[in-house]
Formats: C-alpha cells, sequence, structure tokens
C-alpha cells in the first residue's frame, strides 16, 4: 500500500513537472519577437514570388548561443531556413506543419530530421506584406529531466520498497512470527499438550520478551498446579489417619467390640484425640486460605520487647522443662504490625525448636533494629537443618523426616502459617543450613 501511494505520488510529479516545462518552452516559444524585415515580402508583384531573405551567417559569438529554429516559407510552400541555433543536433521536420497549420496561438509538437530531437513549434501564417514562418525549440532538455527525474524517483522507490520488505521480513521473523507461535502453543496446550513451549526468540525484541514471559508464565502454572497437587495429595494422607482410625474404633466397636470394663473409656478418649489432630488440621487450613486471600492485617504500632517476652513465657508455662532465653532483648523496640498474628508467627517458630531439638538444646529469642527494619532470630543449638531439609522448611505439610512421623505432633503446617504471617506483613523469614550446630530462624520486617 505505501508503495503503490509512492508510486502514485512520483506519477504525479512527473506528469505536473512535464507539463510545467513543456510550458515553460510554449512560453518562451511564443515569446519569442520575430521582426518583419525576416519574412517581410518586397513592394513588387507578388506573383512574381521573390525569395525570402537569405540565411544569415552563423553567429560565432558564444555569448550569443541559442537552440532557436527559425525557417520563412515561400509562395511555393518550401521553407527556406533563416536562423539555426547552434546549439541544435537536429533540425524539425515541418512539412506537416506546412501542409497542416495549426490553429492561431497554438503549438505542435515534431520530431527532428534525423530523429535525434523532439521540438515545439509556432507557425506564423502568411500575410499580403510577410511571408509564413515557423520558430522552433527543441523539448530535449525537458525530456532529459523528466527522465533524469523518473529514474530517481525509481531509484526511491526502489530503495523503500527494499526498506520495506526488510522491515516485513524483520517483522514477520521477531514480530508476527513469535506471536503466531505463541497463539499455536496455547491452542495445543488448551488440547491437552501441557509441555509444549513457544520456541527460544531473540531477547532484545518486544515479542521476544513475550515469548519469553508466556513460557515463564507457563512454567509458574505447571509449578503451581504441582503444588497445589502436593498441597491436596498432603492434606488427604494428614486426615486420612485421624479419620482411619475413628473408623476402625468405630467398627471394632459396632462389631462387639470394647466392652469390657474400661475399653469404652479409653477408646472415647482416643477419639477425641484424633477429632482434636483433625480440628487442628482444618484451623491451619483456614489460616493459611485467609492468607491466601490477602484479608487485611489489623497493625498498630507495637513494642515488640514484651511482645517477645510473652511468647517465651507461654512456651515454658506449656513446656516446664524448657527454658527460653530472653536475655539478649532490648528495652524496646516498635514497628507497625499485627500484635497477635507476629505472636503466633514466632510461637510458631519456637514451638518448631521445642518440637524438634532434645531438653538440654537452648532455645534464645532476639531482636535488633536497623535502617528502618526489625529482625527476630529464634535459635536453638538442636541438630540443625541439612540443605534439603532449609530448603523446604516452608513447605505446607514439610515434616523434617520422609517417615511423616507425628511423634512430635502438629500438622506440618506451622513454619507454613508462620511464613505466611511475616509476608503479609511485608518482611521475609530465612533460616541458614547448619546440620549440627543448631538453626537460626530470622523474620526481616519493616518497622512502618
Amino acid at each position: 500500500m505505501v508503495l503503490v501511494a509512492l508510486l502514485t505520488a512520483g506519477a504525479f510529479v512527473v506528469v505536473s513537472q512535464r507539463a510545467q516545462l513543456n510550458e515553460q518552452i510554449d512560453e518562451q516559444l511564443l515569446a519569442t519577437p520575430l521582426p518583419n524585415a525576416v519574412r517581410q515580402r518586397p513592394r513588387t508583384d507578388v506573383s512574381a514570388a521573390p525569395a525570402p531573405p537569405a540565411r544569415p551567417e552563423p553567429e560565432t559569438d558564444t555569448a550569443n548561443l541559442s537552440d532557436l529554429f527559425v525557417a520563412v516559407i515561400d509562395v511555393q510552400g518550401q521553407p527556406r531556413t533563416v536562423l539555426e541555433g547552434q546549439l541544435l543536433e537536429d533540425m524539425p521536420s515541418i512539412q506537416s506543419v506546412i501542409e497542416s497549420p495549426p490553429a492561431e496561438n497554438e503549438l505542435a509538437t515534431v520530431q527532428g530530421v534525423n530523429g535525434v530531437s523532439t521540438f515545439r513549434v509556432r507557425y506564423e501564417p502568411a500575410t499580403d506584406e510577410s511571408f509564413a514562418a515557423v520558430l522552433a525549440l527543441p523539448v530535449d532538455d525537458v525530456n532529459a529531466a523528466i527522465r533524469q527525474l523518473t529514474l530517481t524517483l525509481l531509484g526511491v522507490a526502489a530503495a523503500i520498497a527494499l526498506v520495506l520488505a526488510l522491515i516485513g521480513s524483520w517483522v514477520s521473523r521477531f514480530g508476527l512470527r513469535p506471536i503466531s507461535e505463541m497463539t499455536d502453543v496455547a491452542e495445543a496446550i488448551s488440547s491437552g499438550e501441557r509441555d509444549r513451549r513457544v520456541e527460544e526468540q531473540v531477547a532484545s525484541t518486544e515479542a521476544g520478551r513475550l515469548a519469553q514471559s508466556f513460557n515463564v508464565m507457563l512454567d509458574e502454572r505447571d509449578a503451581s498446579d504441582a503444588r497445589l497437587h502436593q498441597f491436596v495429595s498432603n492434606a488427604s494422607h494428614e486426615l486420612r489417619t485421624p479419620l482411619t482410625s475413628i473408623r476402625g474404633y468405630l467398627d471394632l466397636y459396632v462389631a462387639g467390640g470394647f466392652r469390657k470394663p474400661g475399653e469404652f473409656d479409653d477408646v472415647v478418649r482416643r477419639l477425641q484425640t484424633e477429632a482434636e489432630r483433625m480440628n487442628l488440621l482444618v484451623d491451619d487450613l483456614l489460616v493459611l486460605a485467609n492468607f491466601d486471600e490477602q484479608q487485611p492485617l489489623d497493625a498498630s504500632q507495637v513494642d515488640l520487647t514484651p511482645m517477645l517476652r510473652d511468647v517465651a513465657a507461654l512456651a515454658e508455662a506449656a513446656h516446664p522443662e524448657r527454658r527460653i532465653d530472653v536475655s539478649a532483648l532490648p528495652d524496646s523496640i516498635e514497628a507497625r504490625v499485627d500484635r497477635l498474628r507476629l505472636h503466633q508467627a514466632v510461637a510458631g517458630l519456637v514451638g518448631n525448636a521445642i518440637s524438634h531439638t532434645p531438653d538440654d538444646a537452648s532455645i534464645s529469642i532476639a531482636v535488633q533494629a536497623s535502617a528502618g527494619r526489625a529482625q527476630i532470630v529464634v535459635a536453638d543449638t538442636g541438630p540443625g537443618l541439612t540443605e534439603t531439609e532449609a530448603a523446604t522448611v516452608f513447605d505446607r505439610f514439610a515434616r523434617g523426616d520422609s517417615s511423616r512421623a507425628r511423634s512430635t505432633g502438629g500438622s506440618g503446617l506451622g513454619l507454613s502459617i508462620t511464613k505466611a504471617i511475616v509476608e503479609a506483613h511485608g518482611g521475609t523469614i530465612s533460616v541458614e543450613p547448619t546440620p549440627g550446630r543448631g538453626a537460626s530462624f530470622v523474620i526481616d520486617l519493616p518497622q512502618s
């Protein structure tokens, strides 16, 4: 479309320029004066048909060089050249003009005698006192200029066509083709080919970055689906055990078991324990679901030191055999947090340390402030974490042993809840793999 418009505009320029240059030639030819002495008849009997004036000798003054041709037509209709410009390469073939003269103030176009030039011709009819005359000017310069203009425009059009072809190829290769491939991949994925990906593209283009982002999105989706599948599997596993125990006890009772004195009370106690385990799991799942929905926190300015002391005191009350060292706590450090949720998060870290360290291992809580952020550290001197355990310790239903034993209690969601609470505050939580040297969990929170 662009090329067609360019060619149309070029054709218009050529035609209008040719018309303008030809009009200038015509105006020059019409304005050229023709002295009466050149074509004047002698004052004798016109039937004697005297000859027109003789042709003048060629000019030698280079300042007066011209390309004008002038001929006088005698009474027999024969042209006699009066002026032949020194710049002419050919003479006009004027016989057709003599035989069929154009109307007054109209010009004719004729070819040269030798076919070298083209001329515009003006015809002056004879009168009683003067011979007919023909004036001509070549249009070779006009034709040459138009030819050069045409070639220039064609060259420009060819160059633009080449540039447009290169741009089209570039757009197709780096713009449209990746998008077309993404469309094909999306259709293939919707048909069930979930492992399809867009081929690697040039990252410096918008389409290339879009293709890379598209692949990353698909990878994240697959990873999210895998995590969801694992979560559902783990949740089902966690719920299946207490449900199986409850159903087993009930089936045994229906079959006639537990009829001896004291057996029924023991069964009820065990059923209550399994029900409490399921209730704990459901509560933890609801907490995580709330944080996944990004429910707002009840944040206020809180002094962290007394809150951390309360966490230590409650842990010691629940586990009298353990002591929590809070001697490193400063007098006061404030931060804008949800006090109950942050208390729950730190208590989860302390409870995790109590559950996974021997009774003689020490546990400490510390806090410090720096550059507008507060760091809470819960450390212990237990067996520590391996690199594998540290990488998955905050995953939902993560357990320190591969057998998924429940001897330490809990649902496997405690540290996941802690992480969700910290991230809801705009903070981060981390732990370094330190096998044999204890574990140190660091909560980093903005103070405002």
